[in-house]
């Protein structure tokens, strides 16, 4: 078994993917999400300590959590930076706001991703 097939081995996660994209509707232009990626085995991870993760960066009436996460990935998924992720592993379900631009190995990719949300 090859270091690729081991990393893959970890992959709990599933991974979905949306791209925005201009298109034309009855002559005006608008801004659609269209489907990327369905289902593609990751691994998230949330890295560093837990004291970071999930603070509130704004205190309002309803506290704003900004949060980053990395997915690791095969490194022949093309996940354009910008899509809207939604990632479930272990029975939770996160939603990331944007993905950054991959950094591919021979074995694997990581690509970061960032959530915003409220408390």
């Amino acid at each position: 078994m090859g270091l690729r097939q081991i990393l893959e081995a970890t992959y709990e996660g599933r991974l979905t993917a949306y791209r925005r994209i201009f298109a034309e509707k009855e002559g005006r232009t608008v801004q659609e999400e269209v489907l990327l990626l369905k289902n593609v085995p990751c691994a998230l991870s949330w890295g560093g300590g837990m004291r970071k993760r999930g603070a509130a960066v704004e205190q309002e009436l309803v506290p704003r959590i900004r949060d980053e996460a990395r997915v690791f990935l095969p490194p022949d998924v093309e996940l354009p930076a910008g899509c809207r992720v939604v990632i479930s592993q272990h029975g939770a379900t996160r939603e990331f706001i944007s993905s950054g631009e991959g950094v591919v190995y021979p074995t694997h990719q990581e690509v970061v991703l960032t959530r915003e949300g409220t408390a």
